[in-house]
């Protein structure tokens, strides 16, 4: 087996264990991963359409609408018309959905420092280092240069 293909396999086997393991600890704290991601994108864009949440996300509409449903009936979430086109529903967070993210802020921090503790500065500068080209190279290959932005915001960015 190659050290390219046993590094693809880490990789994977990394991103697996670290979003299992994360979700975990967030569920703990009252919110999924997946209710994360999809508040933390309406707090740094503020009023989205869902249809900007499935192109940043890259899910289905069924799941970002059984999603954006689930945080509505928390009240963590409030649709409301968009005044541009009648057909189309706003999402913005409530209160208590600003409250959920500041709640778990703590929690996410203590799990990047637990991470990143058996590295030493030199050895986390040089991931990010090795991390940066790796991420060049994707977007050489044809992958979306700014991710978790509305379509259209962070294509063709140079």
């Amino acid at each position: 087996m190659s050290i390219r293909f046993q590094t693809m396999e880490q990789l994977r086997d990394l991103h697996m264990r670290m979003h299992r393991l994360f979700n975990d600890r967030m569920r703990a704290q009252g919110a999924s991963l997946a209710q994360l991601k999809v508040l933390h994108y309406i707090e740094r864009f503020g009023s989205v359409r869902s249809t900007d949440i499935c192109d940043a996300l890259g899910q289905a509409p069924r799941t970002v609408t059984e999603a954006v449903d689930g945080l509505e009936r928390d009240g963590l979430a409030l649709r409301t018309p968009d005044p541009k086109d009648r057909r189309a529903k706003r999402i913005s967070l409530t209160e208590a959905g600003r409250a959920v993210i500041r709640e778990v802020e703590p929690h996410k921090n203590a799990f990047i420092e637990q991470f990143f503790e058996v590295l030493d500065d030199e050895e986390q500068a040089h991931l990010l280092r090795t991390l940066e080209v790796l991420n060049d190279r994707l977007v050489e290959m044809g992958a979306p240069r700014a991710l978790g932005e509305p379509a259209g915001e962070g294509a063709d960015k140079t």
